[in-house]
């Protein structure tokens, strides 16, 4: 019964899945190794069609959405998970992740309702960290 009960707490503790959205796959793999790294369970879609379905499809705890994507673009995907009638789904974390790094381009990603932007050239740690924040995870080894 103990082990049973350590077991529950232990699953409710980790961090729930994470979507990265970003066509250049390198970047996209520094991005899932260091989350998987924290124990944080990933998907990747590397355009904008993939990552609307995935959402709806696995609907994530977070999505680390890159802006110039093929097919769709960041901001479409963060305007369409925000208008989407599933309230829950609609409410979903969304941090922008983009070269576009103009004072207007910011204003722009939270205007459409990202929750964070940060601009490339970032430091993975420094989105890692973020990410366990918003999945309320702490900070894990993101420095590692």
């Amino acid at each position: 019964m103990y082990a049973l009960q350590y077991r529950e707490s232990k699953i409710q503790q980790e961090p729930g899945l994470v979507l990265v959205v970003e066509d250049d796959e390198d970047i996209a793999y520094l991005l899932c190794y260091a989350l998987r790294k924290n124990k944080v369970p990933v998907a990747v879609a590397h355009d904008g069609m993939t990552a609307i379905t995935i959402v709806e499809q696995m609907r994530p705890s977070l999505v680390l959405l890159d802006v110039m994507l093929p097919r769709l673009d960041g901001h479409e995907v963060c305007r369409l998970i925000r208008s989407h009638p599933d309230r829950e789904l609609a409410g979903t974390p969304v941090v922008m992740l983009s070269a576009l790094g103009a004072p207007e381009d910011i204003e722009k990603g939270l205007g459409l309702g990202a929750n964070a932007y940060f601009s490339k050239p970032y430091s993975v740690k420094d989105v890692v960290a973020a990410t366990m924040e918003w999945l309320g995870a702490g900070e894990g080894e993101a420095g590692e």
